[in-house]
């Protein structure tokens, strides 16, 4: 072992030797993500733990749940229902069939048509989500909007601890629950996809939290005031980009909205002047902060299969691309190691693939495979190692393993293909399996 480890540390120290640029850049690189890496897991405050421990007044303010569903038949129950149980009682819900074309329609009038706060909207005409929830929103009477998908569920006590977030902190305009797979024990794509889930909200949430700029407010449990989003509807409702509407960035943009309303807010207003949105309410433009909350719980269904996944992956994907351009633009403005943090990752996203596979065909053709293969264990083990703090049911050690292929060998490459395809707005969203 002692002697395989010398072997190791030989070619590493062939390998920097007479190139100093490559040392200072591999020690610096492992310094930085190093110290993020501590930062990301020990620095991270529960906006909700913070207003438990503030006594103000409780203002019990309205709150509007939202969720558009489209042949979602069989979850749609489920996410309803998550919504009547949630132990806040001043809520009114509103839910938009857009033009479902299986029995969506039948189930939601047989099981909530005559539920007095519960008002549905049947389209007859397919208009797409935004469209479909601004109209919602335009009978909501709410000073919180609460969104979700048709195939995700609240627990009990979300709304509850959301709204005291809101209550406690006047400055904060959106705040973003915790999500995990509803399905994550069905098979080993759901159990990846729960550990994904899992790191993105505790780790990138989590530290863009700390400083209010979640630059993504993800929508099975997105919850915004009235005022910090109502006027910019009707921009949101007609995204454009590259010259055609663009159905997906739903999130993103809304909580770009949030997060840059100072920059934007004034020159929507002026283009939409007739609306509803801004003629009948006027709010001050300006910028709020978004946080995320780890104890207020959501699930959603994830795709169940591979090909699934990877459709999911490009419509993200072609959401993050259009993000730049929206979110992009201003999020510099916003505290430092946010800022940074949002950038470096913008460009990891499109120059890792290139970096990684460089430097794995030059260990190759300059024969340091035994380096090669030490650093690959070292990578695996330590994804191995993260996995044991995520919360998962039937954990299984080659889970994080095959993660990290896939990212490597497939996921990694689909920004590519979504640049190119970017025009495309085809939502294949299929059903999922539920168990």
């Amino acid at each position: 072992m002692i002697n395989l480890l010398e072997k190791i540390l030989l070619e590493f120290q062939r390998l920097i030797q007479g190139n100093e640029t490559l040392a200072l850049f591999l020690s610096l690189t492992i310094t930085v993500a190093g110290i993020l890496y501590l930062f990301l897991v020990t620095n991270y405050v529960d906006p909700y733990l913070v207003s438990k421990k503030k006594v103000s007044e409780v203002k019990n303010p309205l709150v509007s749940f939202l969720v558009s569903v489209k042949d979602d038949e069989e979850a749609i129950i489920d996410c309803i229902n998550s919504m009547t149980s949630q132990t806040y009682q001043n809520y009114e819900i509103f839910v938009v069939d857009d033009a479902s074309t299986d029995s969506t329609p039948e189930v939601l009038d047989t099981n909530f048509g005559k539920i007095p706060n519960i008002n549905i909207i049947y389209l007859n005409k397919n208009i797409g989500k935004k469209k479909a929830l601004a109209k919602a929103m335009q009978k909501a009477k709410g000073q919180i909007f609460a969104f979700t998908d048709s195939d995700s569920i609240w627990k009990e006590d979300a709304i509850e601890k959301i709204v005291a977030i809101f209550e406690n902190n006047e400055k904060i305009g959106a705040v973003n629950g915790h999500c995990n797979a509803k399905n994550a024990n069905l098979n080993i794509w759901t159990r990846i996809q729960n550990s994904w889930y899992d790191k993105q909200y505790r780790w990138r949430k989590g530290f863009e939290s700390n400083f209010g700029a979640v630059s993504c407010v993800s929508g099975p449990l997105a919850c915004y005031r009235r005022e910090a989003i109502y006027n910019y509807i009707p921009k949101w409702e007609n995204d454009n980009f590259l010259g055609k509407e663009f159905r997906f960035a739903t999130d993103r943009i809304m909580t770009g909205f949030v997060l840059c309303g100072s920059y934007l807010g004034e020159k929507i207003k002026r283009s939409y002047p007739k609306s509803t949105f801004v003629k009948n309410e006027d709010y001050p433009c300006k910028n709020w902060d978004v946080v995320y909350s780890n104890s207020a719980k959501a699930w959603t269904i994830v795709p169940d299969n591979l090909n699934k996944i990877i459709s999911q992956k490009i419509r993200w994907n072609k959401s993050f691309i259009r993000n730049i351009f929206f979110t992009g633009k201003h999020y510099w403005k916003k505290s430092l190691p946010a800022a940074l943090y949002y950038y470096i990752h913008v460009l990891y996203v499109f120059l890792y693939p290139f970096i990684f596979t460089g430097i794995i065909i030059q260990l190759i053709l300059n024969d340091y495979l035994l380096l090669l293969a030490s650093s690959s264990l070292g990578y695996v083990f330590l994804s191995v190692l993260s996995s044991f703090f995520i919360k998962s049911p039937n954990k299984n050690i080659f889970d994080p393993i095959v993660g990290v292929l896939l990212h490597h060998l497939i996921f990694q490459w689909l920004i590519f293909y979504s640049i190119l395809t970017i025009k495309s707005m085809d939502w294949e969203r299929k059903k999922q399996t539920e168990v």
